[in-house]
């Protein structure tokens, strides 16, 4: 719904304006005395009680009592439905023409259609209006799984009780998805009042994040469809899809070709060093190495280190490149399409490493409070939960350089970024992994031709009015406009700038690395 102050003064005005010009029409002319004795007898009283009902809401909502939270006092003003809208103004057109042409029918099915739209008005300023159907009202809603793995199918459940709805009305329920799609809707009769009710929807695949949902928007509508009460919003949640590593080919193009890396040798130690070795256990130590005789005097685990080591022991700092500016205002679905490639090769190749003999370290950018930091952790072989968090944090941000996440140190880096650019000649060795935009995302379709003579949804859905398709036609000429932009902003054809750097291709299903040349 429209929630523009121009576009509310226009529904409110439609309480007055079509019945006064109506009025004035009739009075206006000769001949029509019966017309006018019925108006006056019936439709002016019902409108003066409506009027009446409508301020005593209004009053209440300045007051602060009754006003809907996080709501203006004229939301209690704002009751016509777009359904209710057309019949008012249809009613008052039919009275005119019936003026206009003497055709007594045209009269009477106006006065219907006005009276109409009077009555269910009043009955529902008194009846559902204000906050005696929402007192003791929950509502509980919760994304199933809470914690879920990226292309996981999820469900929304929603628990609604302690909710009062009149006799002749429906409760309304619509909610934000965000990257899921489209709204989540319910409609709960009259028979549910006052009862614990389940509601259940499948959302589709998990998408990689931490996602917060707005609350839900709640509210009560007449069987007519011709008004409602104020907007209600209730129950946000919130859910975490933790990102699906990608599998991941030619990984060894990383570390070289010499292939001493992988090779062990013994350490010549005197007898009483090795069993000496040791140290606290930590999350990933195999658990074979475990020295449980001085685990139990020191109270806690204790782990011996191996007697040989690696000759050449590697270590990657794994960078993930998540700088871009103005990513998060466009309207296409290719910036996110992207984000998660990058987060999924970022994680399959430090798995792969790690499988590998490597110690690796994730770094990326993430948002902690107001501000953007480098965050660094280890991947664990064994117990990847904290890794996956970590990219489940990421989201595109404007201020951190893939230089600002480099060490000085002597260890390897490497950096996947969508756009590979220089760091500086002091970065020391650093490997780029770059990730094509083109290959890694879908285009935005063109928006589908509707034809002005069949509806494209069920008759008496909302999505079939004008104003609906228009909007949902220019949503989607923008998308298409962004994602022609977003290709433009990544796009690099420089390749010979890049030799010697691996590029990462989907293949098979897989994640394929292959040097450049």
């Amino acid at each position: 719904m429209n929630r523009s102050p121009l576009s509310r003064a226009a529904r409110i005005a439609t309480l007055v304006v079509p019945s006064l010009v109506a009025w004035a029409v009739v009075l206006s002319s000769d001949g029509t005395a019966r017309l006018l004795r019925a108006v006056g007898e019936a439709l002016v009283p019902l409108w003066l009680v409506m009027i009446g009902a409508l301020l005593v809401r209004l009053v209440e909502g300045v007051l602060g009592r009754r006003a809907a939270p996080g709501g203006s006092p004229l939301d209690h003003l704002d009751v016509l439905t777009a359904t209710g809208r057309a019949v008012t103004w249809s009613g008052a057109v039919a009275v005119v023409a019936a003026v206009a042409t003497g055709w007594a029918s045209l009269a009477v099915v106006g006065m219907l259609g006005l009276g109409a739209v009077y009555v269910t008005v009043t009955w529902t300023a008194l009846v559902a209006g204000g906050e005696e159907p929402w007192r003791g009202a929950t509502v509980r809603r919760a994304i199933v799984p809470e914690t879920a793995v990226e292309g996981d199918p999820l469900r929304e459940e929603v628990r609604l009780s302690g909710v009062r709805i009149p006799s002749g009305y429906r409760l309304f329920a619509r909610g934000d998805t965000g990257r899921l799609g489209a709204q989540s809707r319910y409609v709960v009769g009259a028979e549910a009042a006052g009862a614990e009710v389940l509601l259940e929807s499948e959302l589709g695949e998990a998408p990689r994040g931490e996602h917060e949902l707005p609350p839900l928007s709640l509210w009560l509508g007449d069987v007519l469809g011709l008004c409602r009460t104020p907007i209600h919003h209730l129950g946000p949640t919130r859910y975490t899809a933790l990102p699906r590593p990608g599998a991941v080919d030619g990984v060894r193009n990383l570390l070289g070709r010499g292939g001493d890396d992988a090779i062990a040798v013994e350490t010549r130690r005197l007898p009483t060093e090795g069993s000496f070795r040791m140290r606290e256990y930590v999350p990933g130590d195999d658990a074979r190495r475990i020295h449980w005789v001085r685990s139990l005097a020191a109270r806690q685990l204790v782990v011996r280190l191996p007697d040989e080591i690696p000759p050449a022991e590697p270590a990657v700092r794994l960078i993930l490149d998540s700088q871009l500016v103005g990513a998060e205002s466009l309207a296409c679905k290719a910036p996110q399409e992207l984000l998660d490639a990058l987060v999924r090769i970022w994680l399959g190749v430090g798995r792969a490493l790690a499988a590998a003999g490597v110690r690796v370290n994730l770094v990326a950018a993430v948002e902690r409070g107001d501000a953007v930091v480098a965050t660094e952790r280890p991947l664990r072989q064994r117990s990847p939960g904290e890794a996956l968090r970590l990219g489940a944090r990421v989201r595109w941000q404007p201020s951190l350089p893939p230089a600002a996440l480099l060490s000085r140190g002597r260890e390897k880096q490497v950096i996947v970024s969508s756009r590979p650019r220089p760091v500086g000649d002091d970065a020391g060795d650093v490997l780029w992994i770059a990730v094509p935009e083109v290959v890694w995302t879908s285009p935005e379709p063109w928006p589908a031709e509707r034809s002005p003579w069949r509806l494209p949804f069920p008759i008496g859905s909302a999505e079939n009015r004008t104003g609906h398709r228009l909007a949902e036609r220019r949503r989607a000429l923008r998308a298409r406009r962004d994602g022609a932009l977003f290709n433009d902003l990544l796009c690099w054809t420089d390749w010979k700038a890049l030799s010697g750097a691996l590029v990462a291709r989907p293949k098979d299903g897989r994640i394929a690395l292959e040097v450049i040349p």
